[in-house]
This record gives C-alpha cells, sequence and structure tokens, in this order.
C-alpha cells in the first residue's frame, strides 16, 4: 500500500505528490494469475486465451502465433529498442533471448547481481546471515555492492543520457523490475520506523 491510497504507516511522498496530479485507479487487474503469461499479453495487445500462453514453459511465438510486440513495432519503425531488466519473462517463456532479436535491437540487459538472489545476505539476531525472504540490507554489503534493480535503474540512465546525446535518435527503452517477486531484498535506508 502506499500513502495516496490510505495507508499511514507508508510514507511516499514523491508517489503521492504525483498520485494527487494524475487519475488514480481503485482496482487493477491482469490478464492471467502469472506474470510471463500477462508481460506477453501486455506486450502483444493480445488476451492469453489468444497467446495461449498460460505458464513459463512454452514460447508463445511457438505456441500461438507470430504476433508484432509493442517493442517491434517501435524497431521496425526506425526506432533503437532496448529492454533492461525483467520486461519479457526470462527463460523458455521468452526463447531464452528476451525476444531478441525481434523485439529489440540489442541482446536484453541482465543485471549481473540477479544470480545473487537467493545469497545469504539477510543479518539475523543470532549474528549469522540468513536467505529470508524479505529483508532491509545494507548495499555496501551486498554482492558486488549494489542488487539487481539498483544496477538496472543505472543502466536505464546511463541508456538514457546516451540517447539524449544523440537528437536524431529514436528510442523505446522498457525497464522491468524483479520486485515485487520474492525474495525482497532492500536498502535499510528504505525502513521508515514510526513511533506512535
Amino acid at each position: 500500500m502506499l500513502g495516496s491510497y490510505g495507508e499511514s504507516n507508508m510514507i511516499t511522498p514523491n508517489i503521492d505528490n504525483l498520485a494527487q496530479h494524475s487519475i488514480q485507479f481503485q482496482n487493477a487487474f491482469v490478464q492471467q494469475a502469472l506474470c510471463g503469461p500477462s508481460r506477453v499479453s501486455f506486450l502483444t495487445s493480445r488476451r492469453p486465451d489468444t497467446t495461449r500462453l498460460y505458464d513459463f514453459y512454452s514460447y508463445w511465438r511457438d505456441s500461438a502465433g507470430n504476433f508484432t510486440t509493442l517493442p517491434q513495432l517501435f524497431k521496425n519503425n526506425g526506432y533503437h529498442t532496448v529492454s533492461v531488466g525483467k520486461v519479457f519473462h526470462p527463460g523458455k517463456s521468452s526463447n531464452f533471448t528476451d525476444d531478441f532479436p525481434y523485439s529489440w535491437s540489442v541482446p536484453a540487459y541482465h543485471p549481473s547481481t540477479l544470480k545473487y538472489k537467493d545469497a545469504k545476505v539477510c543479518p539475523g539476531q543470532d549474528g549469522c546471515l540468513h536467505r529470508n525472504l524479505v529483508c532491509p540490507v545494507t548495499i555496501s554489503d551486498m554482492p558486488r555492492g549494489t542488487l539487481p534493480d539498483l544496477q538496472s535503474t543505472e543502466f536505464a540512465i546511463k541508456a538514457l543520457r546516451d540517447f539524449s546525446s544523440k537528437p536524431r535518435t529514436l528510442f523505446f527503452l522498457a525497464v522491468g523490475f524483479y520486485k515485487p517477486h520474492i525474495p525482497l531484498k532492500y536498502p535499510k535506508e528504505y525502513l521508515v520506523v514510526h513511533s506512535t
């Protein structure tokens, strides 16, 4: 929950400010209960009953048809298309390529620290590190001193700067964060404790 939706324990001033100047939806719906099929549905503008993708174990271009994706439409019309993080579901459901070269001008970027997602980095009361599902962490203590979503953000910012230095370049940048999937490791400075 967010402050803009009435959650008093959450301090979300930037999103709350955005919400004051935006249309705020009260209900959210997805096309499928799993993120992989929902991502394909969103990116192809086809419902899961058309893509026939209901799991993570089949590539939609093989199982349903060679649909044009949103980034592919941009790419086919002269845009440089870049995927950062989890846009298509990685693995078999995107042909182990995140749908490159169909949708993307270059291979998709995935943060190198993703391989540490199950690492024991959560400090416990016993003084040992554990593999908790949710825990605040000190970023500098993380493998390679960062987290996957922070790496994706840095990559996306660099890509935007690179594109903006080329004024005639048309680009489509898709950035997908791995959160809210577990494990939820987040910077300690994001943890705010209220005293009531």
